[in-house]
């Protein structure tokens, strides 16, 4: 399998809003400042702990979970893909259309209500 390039990765997380991704995954997100915050979906999260950084591109669990990253690392996490998946699902997502692909492995649904 070729070697996915250096440049094309940046470009993935630079050009893909990661808030267009987190809002397709079902969190809700609410400013904070120049921030986002929502309740993390992989933990059980009862007060809002996802802090996405539009101008960065970046998103952090201040939570239970600790987790963070980039898109590539969003889609990783969220559906329970490899890297070399999530850039191909980022790839094939380049359209203007969020993120689609299999579900994540755990269900948000219930993790979500909590925040509501």
């Amino acid at each position: 399998m070729a070697r996915i390039a250096d440049e094309e990765v940046g470009r993935l997380k630079r050009e893909v809003p990661l808030e267009a991704l987190v809002a397709a995954s079902g969190v809700e997100l609410k400013k904070a400042g120049a921030d986002l915050v929502g309740c993390c979906p992989f933990h059980d999260d009862r007060e809002p702990s996802l802090v996405v950084s539009p101008a960065k591109n970046l998103w952090h669990c201040l939570g239970a979970c600790q987790a963070g990253g980039s898109t590539i690392d969003w889609v990783m996490r969220s559906q329970g893909v490899s890297f070399r998946h999530a850039v191909e699902l980022l790839r094939a997502g380049q359209g203007g259309s969020p993120v689609t692909g299999p579900s994540p492995a755990r269900s948000t649904e219930n993790i979500l209500a909590y925040c509501a």
